[in-house]
């Protein structure tokens, strides 16, 4: 026979349980790197956190440095100089808008897994606000169908900045 005390704690597991998968069908899985995503999968319009978008073009192969890249065009729209310093009430301003490169990257961890990302440089941009200087770094995942681009700040927590297309 189960004690009350027993029956009491099991209620209580179930009921923790119950609420965390009402809260992850609310806000959806985390955005996980993809190794199946392909540069020529991506381009389109993606849309983001506080009205930031952008659009990729259509890659292409080039041979920057003694290597092979898949690199096309950029143009974004509400873009922030720096997406790890994005606030919660979005980019100060109306944000940067201007066209830039993007390439297609596949890199490992030191643990040896594979992840796929995509570096952003911008060349360009409207001559009354500051241009990010430094390259900007997104995690690919989702599906070849329906890829998604984020902000990996934490490994351990999900990305606050997830773009969909």
């Amino acid at each position: 026979m189960v004690s009350r005390k027993a029956a009491a704690m099991a209620a209580c597991v179930l009921a923790i349980l119950t609420s965390c998968t009402a809260l992850d069908d609310a806000s959806g899985p985390c955005p996980k790197s993809s190794t199946t995503v392909r540069a020529g999968d991506l381009h389109g319009d993606y849309q983001g956190p506080h009205g930031m978008r952008f659009t990729l073009g259509q890659a292409s192969t080039q041979y920057p440095e003694g290597r092979t890249a898949q690199v096309g065009t950029v143009r974004v729209k509400k873009w922030v100089i720096s997406l790890e310093e994005l606030g919660e009430n979005g980019p100060a301003g109306k944000g940067f808008q201007g066209e830039g490169t993007w390439e297609f990257r596949k890199e490992e961890t030191t643990g040896g897994e594979e992840f796929r990302q995509i570096k952003l440089d911008f060349l360009r941009g409207t001559p009354e606000q500051r241009m990010p200087t430094e390259p900007q770094y997104l995690g690919i995942g989702g599906t070849r169908n329906k890829p998604e681009l984020f902000v990996e700040t934490d490994p351990d927590t999900c990305p606050s900045i997830v773009f969909h297309r």
